[in-house]
């Protein structure tokens, strides 16, 4: 009866201790996707921590917290944001293969954001002439985005705008949907 009753209170608490396991990460996601499949279900898995592995076609040279994972021909790209954990991406990592960890989210442009960023393009359009200098832009958010990346960052906005309109004219969303990672406080290298 002893070793019955010891029995059972090991299932029960082995059980409690799972159910808490699970219930303590319930966003969490054990998957780890390609880069392809996350930018086709980032949609349903808002607000959820993920895994992605892909190989690392960019790292922002500005901030160096922005990190892009492509899809095996390089055609398309998701963007994974530093967290607090991570200083700046590591340069190292570009041309590897990596599985970097975030929560993923969904930021949403309306016309009304797309009208304050094409006043800011064209200021800063003006400035570049003014100065006889190329202007400088990063394509690889246009990437990420789906965008064209050989469009200026003027004529993308306005790109984005006639979707906006189509949409809404089609009785569609009043905005645009772009995925991201966000809080990525880890990502490990697993083939150079």
């Amino acid at each position: 009866m002893k070793k019955q009753l010891t029995a059972l209170l090991i299932i029960f608490a082995a059980t409690n201790f799972l159910s808490q396991a699970n219930a303590a990460a319930p966003n969490s996601n054990s998957k780890v996707y390609s880069v392809a499949e996350i930018i086709e279900k980032a949609p349903t898995l808002v607000g959820q921590t993920v895994q992605v592995k892909g190989l690392v076609s960019h790292i922002c040279e500005k901030s160096g917290r922005k990190l892009f994972l492509a899809v095996p021909d390089n055609s398309k790209t998701f963007r994974f944001n530093a967290g607090d954990k991570i200083t700046v991406f590591d340069e190292n990592a570009v041309d590897s293969t990596v599985i970097a960890t975030g929560v993923i989210t969904e930021t949403r442009i309306t016309l009304e954001d797309l009208n304050k960023q094409e006043v800011a393009a064209i200021a800063a359009a003006e400035k570049v002439a003014k100065a006889k200098k190329p202007a400088d832009h990063c394509t690889s958010e246009a990437k990420a985005n789906g965008e064209n990346t050989a469009a200026t960052p003027l004529q993308r906005i306005q790109t984005q705008k006639e979707t906006i309109k189509k949409q809404v004219a089609e009785g569609k969303n009043n905005y645009l949907s772009f995925y991201a990672a966000n809080s990525c406080n880890e990502y490990k290298i697993v083939k150079k």
